[in-house]
């Protein structure tokens, strides 16, 4: 469990099911995301997987038992380079006060400090302003920009189609520098 001043976070457990299937099941909030999640009995199975993977955590208000959000932590391949992808989803209900920022920064510090990553990344698509803003609040700096590079879905004759992506990125050695700031 990972603990902020106004954050838990901590793995994310069959029991959050509806918390998080309360807004992954909202258009709105998936809509630069690869997939969106028509059935609770869908996501369950991605669920079920990110838990007996241990790579998703569900983000909680210290007082206030329902899952707000969640973050997606896990390595990059080849492995051997050390590597993590972080990405976040929060309720909207939550939005504009903070708790993401919050909460990637905490398990950003968790991935160096007790994982020991080498680097961690984080990708959007450029149209998600939110999201990009949050990782240059927490510290990523932007990396390169990726024409069409991101799988979102097939069109309606089967052709595959691709959205760009922005991506960010921080060292150990540049977060030991901004932590110490």
């Amino acid at each position: 469990m990972i603990q902020t001043s106004r954050l838990i976070i901590e793995y994310a457990q069959t029991e959050d099911l509806d918390d998080i299937y309360e807004y992954v099941s909202n258009k709105e909030v998936m809509k630069y995301e690869r997939e969106d999640f028509p059935t609770k009995a869908k996501y369950e199975e991605l669920l079920n997987y990110f838990i007996e993977h241990k790579l998703l955590y569900v983000i909680r208000l210290k007082d206030l038992p329902k899952v707000i959000g969640h973050i997606f932590l896990g390595k990059t391949n080849p492995a051997i380079n050390n590597e993590y992808n972080i990405g976040y989803i929060l309720n909207p209900l939550f939005h504009n006060k903070g708790y993401c920022s919050e909460a990637s920064k905490a398990i950003i510090n968790y991935a160096f400090l007790e994982l020991h990553a080498n680097r961690v990344r984080a990708a959007c698509n450029p149209e998600n302003i939110p999201s990009w803003k949050v990782m240059e609040k927490i510290g990523l700096k932007k990396e390169g920009y990726f024409k069409k590079r991101f799988f979102m879905k097939n069109d309606e004759f089967g052709h595959p189609i691709y959205t760009d992506q922005v991506m960010y990125g921080i060292h150990c050695s540049d977060w030991h520098i901004e932590k110490n700031k």
